[in-house]
């Protein structure tokens, strides 16, 4: 598994540092059209999720999975077409439905295949290795974007591809896990119809605003309204990834109990509402230096809301999962938090670049409050789930308000 998620990280990295200028400038489709059909073709990708994730429980996670990712495979080669809009929109939708559905059948699949107490450590182990080998297919991004022909462009297309076929051999070797017997399946829209789960979902999904907090609103802050230089931009999402790495495996510890993962939400919710009052307050320093000292520790407090994020995000969705569901349920705790990364770069732009300081303000509120309804949302969901246990457990776990 974690030789697998490797490989994609490396084509992961080598594709997402180069998409813009390779779509643009190497294919010809003007930047407008370009990011209309990628944002299109992204939300009608998300559709294909739940679906996806109904076969996760019923033909096994392995085999879904790896059929996800061989589709990965093809689809991403159909970038090499696409030079108008109507392709690139077909292109986008096909890419993003299976990128999508393979978080979803991936976290299904670990959890069928470890014990409960070895799941989040499993998982964070996993993100540690994405990102380690994400920073380097970036690095491989960077040769290509310094050259002028058109030919390295497409190899790394086809690079990018072959990362998934890899992958998907390096899955099929996986123990096979049974699927959900017929006599157990469940509905279809089992996971939708739960709606507390639903709701616990979409609300902590909002904190995935933090990618592009550092991705999109950072950089444009640093270069209209700081006296900051800009390169600290780039630098952060560096200094962001080698902490993630460092620290991912101890945080995600949080949310091995749910109690636990409701209050990583919480921390998740401080420390990110705090990183854009501080990133806001970037603006007041006239001095470069000083200015830099505050970015800096705005992603300090970035990088711990993060990391508490994902633990939370992680403990949440499998502790409050129907077992005999797993996938409907990853699929769905994949398509909100898909929607949010999606839609992200272009709310935070517009808050940042419309409001200024007050869209930092703006974002703060609502990162802040997206996790004040867990708890109570998290006592509804183990009462709907009534004698079913968490998985390891003889009876639900009880549920308390976050504590700091």
């Amino acid at each position: 598994m974690l030789l697998s998620e490797g490989t994609t990280a490396v084509g992961d990295g080598l594709w997402f540092s180069m998409w813009a200028v390779y779509l643009t400038a190497v294919q010809g489709v003007p930047a407008a059209t370009m990011g209309l059909a990628m944002g299109l073709g992204g939300g009608l990708g998300l559709l294909a999720a739940l679906p996806v994730g109904t076969l996760t429980d019923r033909l096994g996670a392995r085999e879904t999975l790896v059929a996800v990712t061989v589709l990965r495979a093809a689809f991403s080669l159909t970038f090499l077409a696409t030079h108008t809009f109507w392709p690139l929109l077909v292109a986008a939708a096909l890419f993003t439905s299976m990128e999508t559905a393979a978080k979803g059948s991936k976290v299904a699949l670990v959890h069928l295949l470890v014990p409960e107490r070895d799941c989040l450590p499993v998982l964070a182990r996993a993100r540690v290795v994405q990102h380690i080998l994400y920073a380097a297919g970036a690095g491989a991004a960077a040769w290509v974007l310094s050259r002028q022909s058109a030919a390295p462009y497409h190899g790394a297309v086809v690079v990018n591809s072959l990362t998934f076929v890899v992958s998907a051999a390096l899955l099929a070797r996986l123990p096979h896990v049974p699927p959900v017997p017929a006599t157990r399946r469940h509905l279809s829209t089992e996971a939708l119809r739960n709606i507390p789960f639903t709701a616990i979902m979409s609300s902590t999904a909002l904190l995935a605003l933090c990618w592009a907090l550092l991705s999109s609103g950072l950089p444009l802050w640093l270069k209209e309204d700081t006296t900051a230089p800009v390169w600290i931009a780039p630098l952060s999402v560096l200094a962001s990834s080698l902490l993630i790495a460092l620290f991912q495996v101890r945080v995600t510890r949080t949310g091995q109990r749910l109690a636990g993962a409701v209050r990583s939400s919480w921390r998740a919710s401080v420390a990110l509402a705090a990183c854009c009052l501080v990133f806001a307050a970037a603006a007041w320093p006239a001095g470069p230096a000083v200015a830099a000292v505050v970015v800096l520790a705005g992603l300090a407090l970035h990088v711990l809301g993060e990391l508490y994020y994902v633990a939370a995000r992680w403990g949440l969705s499998i502790k409050l999962m129907a077992h005999g569901a797993q996938g409907q349920y990853q699929a769905v705790a994949a398509t909100t938090e898909g929607a949010v990364v999606a839609i992200g770069p272009a709310l935070v732009v517009t808050l940042i670049s419309g409001a200024g300081g007050a869209g930092w303000g703006i974002l703060a509120l609502i990162l802040l409050t997206c996790s004040l309804p867990v708890a109570p949302l998290c006592r509804s969901a183990v009462r709907r789930a009534g004698s079913r246990s968490v998985k390891g457990s003889s009876e639900p776990e009880r549920v308390s308000h976050p504590q700091g």
